[in-house]
């Protein structure tokens, strides 16, 4: 059976804001009633956008608006709807892209900014981290849903990606800097974004950050592996909620998987905010 998530009298406005002078397009999901309300601020992951696998970040939205919580959901640069093309992504340029989508959120009249979380798939978990890294006093919860937390990540998916292409990891990286750019998943990869991914220590930094997290990661996750969901469950301590669930994927499908991800989650920032 297919998950249904209401619209009801929650409101979906198509959104822009600007970063370094290019445009990205996302969706606002408001509540019904008066604000101003909390919202969740989401984050996708590599190769990503702000729909989602199986609308997963869709469905999520909607299952936040109907508790009363707002949500952005939108496309990074080079991803999506947003201008920009994907070759030219670096993990320096998704922050400041989430940067721009946290300060827009919290500008609008309509937003409580002392309630507004972050919550980030896959790749989105470095870029929450490191916005959360930078903006501690602004952000009082993170949500990690399958996240990547160190460079292990990218080891693993570049092993991955060799092993289905029947060629080496080594020679992978050499095509990558003879042509600037390695195929992932059909994807053109530039160099950039390898050196700027290995430049990051995620851990590092939200090591100021005082809030607590949700970590939701399934234990047979084939593209990045349930030992990153240990790595932030390690730093956060007794701050985290950690759910490690019975699923071999890695966005959370099928639907009672998908279900039981949001569920979990919308109860967490629901119980954060109350």
């Amino acid at each position: 059976m297919v998950n249904a998530y209401p619209v009801q009298n929650a409101s979906e406005q198509t959104v822009s804001f600007t970063c370094h002078n290019q445009t990205l397009w996302g969706m606002l999901h408001l509540p019904a009633g008066a604000g101003p309300y909390p919202a969740v601020l989401m984050l996708h992951g590599f190769t990503g956008d702000k729909t989602g696998s199986h609308r997963l970040f869709v469905h999520a939205a909607r299952a936040f608006a109907a508790s009363g919580m707002a949500a952005l959901r939108f496309d990074m640069r080079g991803s999506g709807d947003s201008e920009g093309e994907f070759q030219d992504i670096t993990v320096a340029g998704e922050l400041d892209d989430a940067q721009a989508a946290l300060d827009w959120l919290a500008a609008r009249a309509d937003i409580d900014r002392a309630r507004i979380g972050l919550l980030g798939l896959s790749l989105g978990g470095i870029i929450e981290s490191l916005l959360a890294g930078r903006n501690p006093a602004r952000i009082s919860g993170l949500a990690y849903w399958a996240a990547a937390a160190n460079k292990d990540a990218f080891t693993h998916m570049t092993e991955r990606t060799a092993e289905h292409s029947g060629q080496s990891a080594g020679s992978l990286m050499e095509t990558l800097m003879n042509d600037g750019y390695l195929m992932l998943w059909g994807y053109p990869v530039g160099l950039p974004f390898i050196q700027t991914f290995f430049q990051q220590e995620p851990l590092e930094a939200l090591r100021h950050y005082p809030g607590t997290a949700l970590i939701v990661h399934n234990t047979g996750d084939p593209v990045v592996p349930v030992s990153q969901a240990d790595a932030y469950a390690e730093h956060f301590g007794s701050r985290a909620s950690v759910h490690k669930l019975d699923g071999d994927t890695h966005t959370f499908e099928p639907p009672p998987n998908e279900a039981q991800v949001v569920e979990l989650t919308r109860k967490w920032f629901a119980e954060l905010w109350q």
